[in-house]
């Protein structure tokens, strides 16, 4: 039998400066990058203590094609800084 993959999809969890997930998600990729997000604006990031976002994008076929991870100020609301790990092992600094 074979294992079901996770297709075309973005996984998303947050986390606050405990390590708690405050937030999680899973949207089609289309809408990850269409949609707006939780923490596109510092008012929910704020209230939800948000500090951290962690998200692994699948392709239409199930692979991993890049997973990411944003750190946010919890005073201002705003990105901070961040990095994505590509499929072929590439890691690009935000």
């Amino acid at each position: 039998m074979a294992t079901p993959k996770i297709k075309s999809k973005a996984v998303l969890i947050g986390y606050d400066p405990d390590g708690k997930c405050v937030y999680s998600d899973i949207r089609d990729l289309s809408d990850y990058y269409d949609g707006e997000h939780v923490w596109d604006r510092s008012g929910p990031i704020k209230r939800l203590r948000l500090q951290k976002v962690r998200g692994f994008l699948f392709d239409s076929k199930g692979v991993l094609y890049q997973e990411f991870e944003s750190i946010f100020d919890l005073k201002t609301g705003v990105f901070k800084k961040g990095h994505a790990r590509l499929a072929d092992g590439t890691i690009q600094k935000h």
